[in-house]
């Protein structure tokens, strides 16, 4: 019974953190995301830090490169859900202060280029050759669609990687 009882306590003391945790991760992606609604459907942009590689990727052996390669330079995590077939161009820019920077792509899913199908999801990576600075406004064009970022200097200084 004491075991029980012990087990139960631990328990009720683990559950607020587990779904602080919950409360956290989504807080992270608000902040760091990025959403339109497009003609073939939403696309979703996130800014890739230590914070947001946690709540996308917790469970992927491949979380250390991705947070790795955050840190070295700016990484965005780039899906949407498709409502409509439709021809996905996968290149993906970064406009800031009147420079592009493009970005190398990798897919995920779905995110190589060529015909996508109503109902399916595309996800992949786009890395830039060097860092932004994330506390002047930027845009992020995939595809020739476009998500505004602007996001906070307390956000950035707090969640953002240093």
């Amino acid at each position: 019974m004491k075991k029980v009882l012990a087990l139960l306590a631990v328990a009720a003391c683990a559950l607020p953190v587990l779904v602080g945790a919950q409360g956290d991760n989504a807080k992270m992606l608000q902040i760091f995301s990025a959403q339109q609604r497009t003609d073939w459907g939403n696309l979703q942009v996130i800014v890739l830090n230590d914070r947001t590689v946690e709540a996308l990727f917790s469970q992927s052996p491949a979380k250390a490169a991705f947070r790795t390669k955050a840190r070295m330079t700016s990484v965005f995590f780039v899906q949407g859900t498709v409502n409509k077939e439709f021809q996905l161009k996968p290149d993906v820019n970064v406009i800031q202060k009147g420079e592009t920077i493009a970005g190398k792509v990798t897919s995920m899913k779905n995110f190589s280029g060529g015909k996508v199908a109503k109902g399916e999801t595309i996800q992949g990576l786009a890395e830039l050759p060097k860092k932004i600075d994330l506390f002047e406004p930027f845009k992020v064009s995939v595809g020739g669609d476009t998500v505004d970022f602007r996001l906070g200097a307390d956000d950035i200084r707090d969640y953002g990687n240093r």
